[in-house]
């Protein structure tokens, strides 16, 4: 749990909380668990810090010392990376991606392309784009970067442009499902954001709202589990009143309280997805249904 008191100086404002870190080097930073989003942090010597589990969403990280910070569990959407190195930055595989954000040219290279693929693609850029990243890895052969340029080269010439954003809405319970989409949209290069409801859990619809803005189609997971939350409802009506195409896999029946939202819409039935070519089958009809890349 985060230290009070470090919050208190944290938030009087960048100078004061380096200021306080200089007179007090050997002190333990926790800043766990706690609700950062929105912080600018420009300048800010945040190394070594525990920021496990902590809500970072539209964070600002320009030329932020995070050298050792511990960012696991973390989450981050609408965040902002430029002129920050984060090559020693740990647990950065860890964080949850809510939506893309922003990494400058200048931070991959602070980094050396020392920085996660996983990372760098819940930060929405393409399988191009983080191939093209370990460019900046220093003592490179010729050889090596002529293979990285290469394989640069076929990424970009067999994944079409995506200019849509994906959010993928489901209960934990689903998340096997989830799961084996996860595969095949990351070998077809589409970028997409999961959010997870879980059925013990209060209320998320200003999050959701957020992300479904951030992200304008939406895949709604509706099963046994997810169809007896109020947040189906919830989405499906947000998502008709942001004039949001939507598009749903089905997992099974829904009860007849959402029929009426959802009927305009064309259902894709994904209830035997655990046969790989009947997933197959509908994977490739739900990639053709979704409106998301530039059309030549």
């Amino acid at each position: 749990m985060a230290d009070a008191r470090q919050l208190e100086i944290l938030k009087k404002s960048v100078f004061a909380w380096n200021e306080w870190r200089g007179e007090n080097p050997k002190v333990p930073i926790d800043l766990s668990s706690t609700d950062l989003r929105s912080y600018h942090f420009w300048g800010a010597h945040l190394a070594f810090a525990d920021l496990r589990n902590t809500d970072l969403r539209t964070v600002n990280f320009r030329e932020t010392n995070l050298e050792g910070a511990k960012l696991g569990g973390a989450m981050i959407g609408g965040a902002v990376f430029v002129d920050t190195d984060l090559s020693k930055t740990e647990g950065l595989e860890e964080v949850a991606h809510i939506s893309a954000s922003h990494i400058s040219t200048s931070t991959i290279h602070l980094s050396k392309g020392k920085i996660p693929a996983k990372f760098l693609r819940g930060c929405g850029l393409r399988d191009w784009e983080i191939e093209s990243a370990k460019l900046y890895q220093p003592g490179l052969s010729t050889q090596e970067i002529d293979n990285i340029l290469y394989r640069v080269h076929d990424l970009r010439a067999g994944q079409a442009v995506q200019f849509n954003n994906l959010f993928i809405s489901y209960n934990h319970k689903d998340s096997a499902f989830v799961d084996a989409m996860e595969k095949h949209l990351d070998k077809q290069g589409i970028r997409f954001w999961r959010d997870i409801h879980d059925a013990t859990s209060g209320r998320l619809e200003k999050v959701v709202d957020r992300a479904m803005r951030q992200n304008p189609t939406v895949l709604l997971v509706l099963s046994k589990d997810s169809v007896q939350s109020d947040w189906v409802e919830h989405e499906a009506r947000s998502a008709r009143e942001l004039e949001k195409e939507l598009k749903r896999d089905v997992l099974c029946d829904w009860p007849a309280r959402l029929r009426e939202q959802i009927m305009e819409y064309n259902i894709l039935d994904f209830s035997n997805w655990k046969d790989e070519s009947e997933f197959t089958r509908k994977f490739a009809k739900l990639v053709e249904g979704l409106d998301l890349f530039y059309k030549e």
